[in-house]
């Protein structure tokens, strides 16, 4: 694995594979499953708009074993291409993550995705807003994370977009507050 502080590539999906992946994850068409905590391990009263809904396509588990479902066919591999960007030789999950229409404006809590050095991955599927904010802040992973941090560098969602970033960062994302729904895929390679 090459160290990755934080890159952002843009239409890393080509606009054919994009629109499959986007017709795959409509959710008129497909059922998402509710997540009572998008962005914490376990589901916490005091943050309940930390909702979601999300799809498992590489359980944390069993990593490098993808689903055997239609849309982990369909999305393993472009998580190929993204291991062979990073120089990466594990999967150590890969989901869809789907956010809802909030209004007003919500951020959900910082955190970092897995206990183990890692390097996420975030690949928009749609056009829409809430930003990712990754803050000028490492630390391994906690059952929470300190307030206010400074920002290190936002990441507007655009359909394609992939961001690579060192899994130390704590990070989070916005729900959409101009659009329905946020769709990405969320990967954690090591």
């Amino acid at each position: 694995m090459r160290k990755i502080d934080i890159e952002v590539y843009d239409d890393f999906v080509s606009p054919t594979y994009l629109n499959e992946i986007q017709k795959a994850t409509d959710p008129e068409g497909t059922p998402w499953f509710f997540q009572g905590s998008q962005s914490l391990s376990r589901y916490d009263d005091s943050n309940i708009e930390d909702f979601g809904f999300s799809i498992g396509l590489l359980p944390p588990w069993k990593p490098n074993e993808f689903e055997n479902s239609r849309l982990a066919d369909l999305i393993r591999p472009l998580i190929y291409q993204v291991t062979d960007v990073a120089k990466s030789t594990r999967i150590l999950r890969c989901r869809l993550d789907l956010t809802v229409l909030h209004r007003p404006p919500y951020i959900h809590p910082p955190h970092i995705d897995i206990a183990d050095p890692h390097t996420a991955c975030i690949i928009y599927v749609n056009d829409t807003d809430g930003d990712t904010v990754i803050y000028d802040h490492k630390q391994e992973w906690a059952q929470s994370y300190p307030e206010n941090l400074p920002i290190k560098k936002r990441i507007a969602p655009k359909a394609g977009r992939m961001v690579l970033f060192d899994g130390s960062y704590v990070h989070t994302g916005h729900s959409p507050s101009e659009h329905q729904t946020r769709i990405l895929i969320n990967t954690v390679l090591a």
